[in-house]
């Protein structure tokens, strides 16, 4: 009897609070476990071993711990946000050491040389990069992939015989597939095996805007969607977006084009005891509010935000709302913690909660005067449908996949425009009864999509693949 087997490996990995795909490999995974019995099984990666089954004993208890992960909320007021030091640019540190050596020079030696290495930067970095492309090629000369699946293929434990995926199963993965997975080896025992595979596109922002990520990983991932082009016999976006620009980059790249379809994600939170909120948050937040729900990194913007409120304080604006930012700090905000610690203007009107339970984050959402979203970039836009499905207006950027999301029930703003957002704020800051309109209609007329629905969309694809495999 053929299956459909769930990659779990990412929510087996993850210790913290869900994040989107986490979120939906996880709501994938309960409703397999509450609806498809034992026509879904689940399986895990390791880079050692290969594929092993894992019992669904251990998927629930996997639910169950992330969903009530850090229950307690951790609130840090600006003045104690913990500055993250990104790592620093080789040719940043380069220059760095240059100028050391150079300041010990007399200065009018000194100086023809610092000009003179300035003005070819440029230079230096292509070469360091150059330098990095070489490396990494020989590198894959001497041990190429196919050496790699087959050190894997006879590493200890690995029993071919008693592979786990048989003729014409089919093979979902959802997760952080670019970090945990071989696409190389999935692409070989598919051939071997004869099962089939439908894997995610989830953003392409690393390839587009690889500026707005840690590290050098615009080729790292352009490299990924090329194996998965070639591993997957269907691929889901979560967008049009993320649809259309996997194709284009499939294209250009001279890589196949699979099958696409695209789904819709969740936007309900699970229900939740307001008992359940913990004090820290209710205190935090004070009694009025807006709120950002995000990890705190450069592409979704805080910055224009802060910018925005600091006019709105220059202008004389009082009583303004608490600015709520939810989520964990991450890489490339040093700078923009360092403004909020440090700026008397703002720092008693912005707080940072991290942490955050399911049972909290439902309660901000249903107690805040309306969200923000001013997000550079998006491969969906979760935060505005999960405001949406409380039935509160969301002021959101006006670009890539974001207005997919909220249609015509939000108000979208260029996310560049610091001043555009600050008039906006105080609009509403001074207009209830618009606010209040607005919610009327999202509550009348948003249709949120439903996590079951995003699970049956992904395992009516499977199942369909499963009947071209049977001759159905």
């Amino acid at each position: 009897m053929n299956k459909i087997w769930l990659d779990v490996t990412s929510i087996l990995q993850w210790h913290r609070p869900a994040v989107g795909i986490i979120r939906v490999e996880a709501e994938c995974a309960k409703y397999a476990l509450n609806h498809q019995g034992s026509a879904v099984s689940f399986c895990r990666f390791d880079r050692n071993s290969g594929y092993t089954e894992v019992e669904a004993f251990d998927v629930r208890n996997t639910i169950d711990r992330i969903g009530h992960v850090h229950q307690t909320a951790v609130v840090m007021a600006a003045e104690n946000i913990p500055i993250q030091s990104p790592a620093v640019p080789l040719t940043v540190r380069l220059a760095s050491v240059v100028r050391r050596i150079l300041n010990r020079l007399p200065r009018r030696i000194g100086d023809p040389i610092f000009r003179y290495l300035a003005g070819r930067r440029e230079v230096a970095e292509a070469g360091i990069n150059g330098i990095r492309e070489f490396r990494r090629a020989m590198r894959a000369f001497w041990a190429p992939s196919s050496m790699q699946t087959t050190h894997l293929q006879k590493a200890p434990g690995r029993q071919l015989e008693n592979a786990l995926f048989s003729h014409g199963d089919v093979y979902i993965s959802l997760g952080l597939d670019w970090d945990q997975k071989d696409p190389v080896f999935i692409a070989e025992q598919k051939s071997l095996r004869g099962f089939k595979g439908i894997f995610c596109c989830y953003d392409l922002i690393p390839v587009k805007f690889p500026h707005l990520c840690v590290g050098d990983v615009a080729a790292k991932f352009a490299n990924y969607f090329v194996d998965i082009a070639w591993c997957a016999d269907e691929i889901v976006s979560i967008s049009e977006c993320s649809r259309r620009d996997l194709s284009v980059l499939l294209e250009e790249l001279g890589a196949p084009i699979p099958e696409t379809t695209v789904i819709k994600l969740g936007s309900h939170l699970p229900t939740s005891n307001d008992a359940n909120v913990s004090i820290q948050t209710r205190e935090a937040v004070g009694g009025r509010f807006i709120l950002f729900v995000s990890t705190i990194e450069r592409r979704k913007n805080h910055e224009t935000l802060y910018r925005a409120y600091t006019r709105l304080v220059d202008k004389g604006v009082k009583n303004l709302p608490t600015l709520v930012f939810v989520g964990m700090p991450g890489w490339g905000v040093s700078d923009f913690l360092a403004d909020l610690r440090f700026d008397h203007r703002v720092k008693h009107l912005v707080k940072v909660l991290a942490n955050v339970s399911d049972a909290d984050l439902n309660w901000l959402y249903k107690n805040m005067l309306f969200s923000v979203f001013p997000s550079l970039y998006e491969g969906w836009g979760l935060a505005v449908a999960e405001s949406l499905a409380a039935g509160k207006f969301c002021l959101a950027s006006n670009v890539a996949s974001i207005p997919e999301v909220g249609g015509d029930l939000i108000e979208y703003l260029d996310p560049w425009d610091v001043q555009l957002w600050a008039d906006r704020l105080e609009w509403y800051f001074d207009h209830p009864s618009a606010l209040a309109e607005a919610e009327a209609r999202i509550q009348n007329e948003y249709d949120a999509p439903t996590w079951d629905e995003t699970a049956i969309t992904i395992f009516t694809r499977a199942e369909r693949l499963l009947g071209e495999q049977r001759g159905i």
